[in-house]
């Protein structure tokens, strides 16, 4: 049910009120005017019967003797009954025998035959229908017709409970509107509030509370609602203040960049390009529309494949989505754009969402063609330079070579070929540090790594630094460990990088200093320290010493300061090697120490003193063929020469595809085969092998980095026969080599 459109909640308390009222008494009401009709007309048809009863009673002797003179008296006794309008008295055959009608009382008449017994009742009339018996013989038929009056009843009822209604309907307002103040006044209130919270915008405004019922507690509820309404209206006008201004940002930074934007709904397939997009690239809305496809169309197809890379990797692997690629402008130049973006993914890790920029770096990717060009340049320049001053090089040496020999010089012609003999050493060593240096950022240099005797590259190097530290005075003290240490090393960069440390030593302390050098080994390290007690470096200048043409402490009167390119020189020969070098210095004037860490060869241990892990080659099993399958060149020949300390024959192999003619030329007992090889992986080298008639009875042991449960499954199924991890443990090899020795695996015959 729909109310009437009424605003204020007390007119509608009101509607309620005269509604449920109107309705309560109506129903009411209109129950007992039926009931009361109800009733009266029970009564009125109980009369008749009852009167029709007593005319037949009386009237069935004049029925009986046919005597209608005496019926139409008994008739006629029914003046006395105001409401009876017709009467009759019907033979035994139902034909009409006396009748009574008074003319006063206008009825529908008397009827000319006699109907069945019974009672019918209309709007208006009653008539009855008795019939007359004597001795269970029927003389007669009665018929009575009476007005009930009804309608004028109900008419009345109605009036009189109109009257009533109304005075009541009037009271229960009267008494509503004073009882409706306790309820609504409150409510009102808290009305008044929200309207003037609504035009003022003032969240601290309260409605208060007047009693202690459930309205009270609905009024203090209100109020905790609009000191949270405020808290989170105050909280969004700041939020929304900063979005007001990060948009403002965002459009100043979008108006005074150079890059043009995109936004990719993945989904719907469009993408949109802001207006310096196409500005940068020329083109109009038409010629470049907004669709995934119109960046490829203008793309150098050369880059095609790099964009899909990238947008591959960062989609699947959440790598960073950046690329530099060449975009085709309206002109038909080409030109450099760094293209960069991000995807928004859904919960279930998929994209739906890409936005990014490009711009334009065609300036920058041209000065750095320059500058590749000029680094070229400067390295052709190094290198002619050097050849250049070696020629006048030759002679001079040839001149002091024959000064020396001439014993006729006095003491001051040897004072002075020493003097050239030194200088010429020093711009030898300047001019092979400048090579090298072009070599190593041109990437041309290459190391040749041998077994080498740590010993000898430290003797070269003193060699290399003494007419320097013997020409200053200074005490050199060397201590190696007295079993020897042994590297996978180029001998000659070896002993030309601790040379560098010791001349760099040499050149920083003061005269009648002291430099020493002492190395010991930490398990597959090798560790070398150089020490003096000159000038210190500063703390902040610690990594700074190793950049290139740095110095510490220049000054006009260290005649021996170099270049500046020693200790970068230094580190970049270490790094080759897979190693590492530091400095550290107490400060200023406190000396300096360079450690130098480097991968080398664990050491023997001596045949008396064998104990767990260790292998020598009195306990070893020879004529144990083992191939050795690595693609770290160093790792591989490292394990090789172990193997061959404990008298095992060895062959090693650097690549996968290279595995399986090697093996059949070896016939190896056991091969050592990495996982992660070049050209064909270590499971495809397994399969190969174990396919192999001929090599059926080999024992395959992988040996990689991969150590988990899935590793050891995936190389089993390949067919190897034993899994170790990187780096392996030799206590757990040696035992392995030995039982396949002594009790190989069994294989089927092929």
């Amino acid at each position: 049910m729909n109310l009437p459109v009424v605003r204020s909640i007390r007119h509608k308390l009101n509607f309620i009120l005269a509604a449920t009222t109107v309705l309560a008494l109506s129903m009411a009401g209109l129950a007992l005017v039926l009931f009361d009709l109800r009733g009266q007309l029970t009564a009125m048809e109980r009369e008749l019967v009852t009167q029709a009863d007593i005319i037949g009673l009386v009237s069935a002797p004049a029925l009986a003797f046919d005597d209608s003179k005496v019926a139409s008296e008994n008739l006629s006794v029914l003046r006395a009954q105001p409401n009876v309008a017709a009467a009759a008295l019907f033979g035994a055959k139902g034909q009409l025998f006396a009748s009574f009608q008074p003319a006063d009382r206008l009825g529908e008449g008397v009827p000319t035959r006699a109907q069945p017994a019974g009672v019918a009742v209309d709007s208006e009339w009653v008539r009855v229908w008795r019939p007359i018996v004597s001795h269970k013989d029927q003389l007669g038929t009665v018929y009575l017709e009476a007005r009930h009056h009804l309608l004028a009843r109900a008419l009345d009822y109605l009036g009189v409970l109109s009257l009533i209604m109304t005075g009541s309907l009037a009271a229960a307002l009267l008494l509503s509107n004073r009882l409706q103040r306790l309820l609504t006044g409150p409510l009102l209130a808290m009305t008044d509030v929200v309207r003037r919270i609504r035009e003022g915008r003032d969240f601290n405004l309260r409605a208060a509370r007047t009693s202690d019922d459930e309205i009270g507690e609905l009024v203090d509820v209100f109020n905790a609602m609009l000191e949270e309404l405020g808290r989170r209206a105050q909280t969004l006008e700041h939020a929304n203040q900063a979005l007001r201004e990060s948009e403002e940002r965002y459009r100043l930074a979008v108006r005074g960049s150079s890059a043009g934007l995109w936004d990719w709904d993945i989904k719907a397939k469009t993408m949109f390009h802001s207006p310096r997009f196409r500005a940068l690239l020329g083109y109009s809305e038409e010629e470049f529309p907004d669709l995934p496809g119109s960046l490829l169309e203008v793309m150098h197809p050369d880059d095609h494949r790099t964009a899909q890379r990238a947008l591959r990797g960062h989609l699947s692997q959440d790598l960073p989505y950046q690329l530099e690629a060449r975009l085709r402008l309206k002109s038909g130049e080409w030109r450099w754009f760094l293209i960069t973006g991000m995807a928004r993914k859904d919960a279930s890790g998929r994209a739906f969402r890409m936005a990014g920029s490009v711009i334009d770096v065609t300036d920058r990717k041209n000065a750095e063609q320059v500058l590749q060009e000029a680094n070229r340049a400067k390295d052709e320049f190094i290198a002619t330079l050097a050849h250049e001053l070696r020629n006048p090089l030759a002679p001079i040496r040839t001149g002091l070579e024959i000064i020396k020999r001439d014993a006729d010089n006095g003491p001051a012609s040897a004072r002075a070929r020493d003097t050239m003999e030194r200088q010429l050493a020093h711009m030898i060593r300047l001019i092979d540090d400048l090579l090298d240096i072009s070599r190593i950022n041109s990437g041309k240099i290459r190391l040749e790594p041998s077994r080498t005797r740590l010993a000898a590259a430290v003797e070269s190097a003193v060699e290399i630094s003494r007419p320097l530290i013997e020409s200053r005075g200074h005490q050199l003290q060397v201590a190696l460990p007295a079993q020897g240490i042994e590297l996978m090393a180029d001998a000659t960069r070896l002993a030309q990088t601790l040379g560098n440390l010791l001349t760099n030593a040499a050149k920083y302390t003061a005269p009648r200093g002291h430099i020493g050098l002492k190395a010991w080994q930490e398990g597959a390290t090798a560790v070398i320290e150089v020490s003096d007690d000159g000038v210190g470096i500063p703390a902040d200048m610690l990594e700074g010493v190793f950049s290139l043409f740095t110095q510490v402490g220049r000054t006009l009167d260290r005649a021996q300061g170099g270049l500046g390119i020693g200790l970068y020189l230094v580190r970049s020969l270490v790094e080759l090697h897979g190693g590492s070098v530091v400095a550290a210095s107490a400060g200023p004037g406190l000396g300096s120490v360079f450690t130098v860490r480097m991968p080398c060869l664990l050491p023997m241990a001596p045949a008396t003193a064998l104990g767990d892990g260790e292998i020598t080659a009195s306990n070893a099993q020879p004529g144990l063929k083992v191939l050795v399958v690595d693609d770290n060149v160093d790792a591989a020949e490292s394990l090789a020469t172990v193997l061959q300390m404990t008298g095992r024959q060895t062959c090693t192999v650097y690549d996968g595809p290279s595995v399986l003619q090697a093996a059949r030329a070896f016939a190896p007992d056991v091969v050592l085969l990495d996982i992660g090889l070049p050209g064909m992986s270590g499971y495809d080298v397994a399969r190969q092998l174990r396919a192999d008639p001929g090599l059926s009875r080999s024992v395959l042991i992988a040996v990689t980095g991969w150590g988990s449960e899935e590793d050891r499954r995936r190389s089993h199924d390949a067919g190897f026969d034993e899994h170790l991890t990187k780096p392996v443990d030799l206590g757990t090899l040696d035992p392995l080599l030995r039982r396949l020795a002594t009790d190989p695996l069994p294989r089927p015959a092929a």
